[in-house]
């Protein structure tokens, strides 16, 4: 089965074209920008080069596939890549292509959360994208994640980078919201999984790590495996906005205003989703975050001002 992956070279795309090359599929890569295609091996994949945003790369790239699984998505929109430019009309592209090239199954990933709510611009346009794909008459399934880790990870090396320099830790509200962090290798194989399984086919499915954590746990964690202690401060929601607002000038900061909206969206599955969809248990957040300690006091820095290094992120 050739098998085309969106977003193939990014922090998933690359876990899982390893996970379908092991379950023998023959694997296509829609690559956005030319060389990131090196981060496989030779000759074991296709590369064809183009952005979903152009309908006729897509539809291009669909030339003898009989699956696909769209990977692309952002969570920091900008002037050039907004949220319904990238999650939905991306969708549309490969809706599309993947209707006119008649794919067996369209595998989607998207997020727990997603909703037809405008106020959450995100998750809004996950939704959109899901539509599409829901409506499109193509067996579909749609894999609706929490938040991902592993190394290269955004979410836990920015909450790194904080436990390295700071002293204290702000955390907006109770930090008990609930997240359910989930592996990004154990992600990546229940999507290459999925994409062979006939029963799957017309569900979405949430998949989650194997704890549901609070968010002032997730930071416990983080520090105890730097052999840190940290204090943390809470601070009224209304507060951490005014200080995430004034975050917004820097080239990438840490955290974005619609990120901190989120923060209180139910972001967890069922505690053993894995388990009763793909038959394994996924790894622990601890135990399992070695790489948090990698991270130099440079490395901090610079993530704290805006700019993530690409020896820690290089997708």
């Amino acid at each position: 089965m050739l098998v085309l992956v969106t977003g193939a070279t990014g922090f998933l795309g690359r876990r899982v074209v390893p996970a379908l090359l092991e379950r023998h599929h023959q694997v296509r890569c829609l690559v956005h920008t030319p060389g990131r295609e090196r981060v496989f091996p030779p000759r074991t994949v296709d590369i064809q080069y183009g952005d979903v945003l152009d309908p006729d790369a897509v539809a291009g790239a669909f030339d003898g596939v009989d699956a696909v699984v769209h990977l692309v998505g952002t969570i920091r929109r900008s002037n050039r890549s907004t949220y319904d430019q990238v999650n939905r009309q991306g969708a549309a592209n490969v809706v599309a292509a993947a209707n006119e090239a008649k794919v067996k199954h369209l595998v989607f990933v998207s997020a727990i959360g997603a909703t037809d709510n405008t106020s959450y611009p995100y998750l809004y346009s996950k939704w959109q994208g899901e539509q599409l794909v829901v409506k499109s008459g193509l067996p579909y399934t749609v894999v609706q994640s929490s938040i991902i880790f592993g190394p290269g990870d955004d979410f836990l090396n920015t909450i790194a980078a904080m436990v390295k320099i700071l002293p204290v830790l702000t955390v907006a509200g109770s930090g008990r919201n609930r997240l359910q962090p989930i592996d990004v290798e154990d992600l990546a194989r229940c999507i290459a999984t999925a994409v062979d399984r006939e029963e799957l086919k017309g569900k979405t499915i949430e998949l989650g790590g194997p704890q549901q954590l609070t968010f002032n746990e997730i930071l416990t964690i983080v520090a105890r495996t730097m052999g840190k202690r940290r204090l943390k401060i809470h601070l009224p929601v209304w507060l951490m906005f005014l200080a995430t607002w004034s975050m917004q000038v820097l080239p990438r900061p840490p955290i974005t205003l619609d990120q901190l909206c989120l923060l209180p969206i139910r972001n967890v599955a069922e505690p053993d989703s894995v388990m009763d969809n793909f038959g394994f248990t996924p790894k622990t957040v601890e135990g399992n975050i070695d790489y948090v300690s990698l991270l130099t006091t440079r490395d901090a820095a610079s993530i704290l001002t805006g700019e993530m290094p690409n020896r820690i992120r290089d997708h």
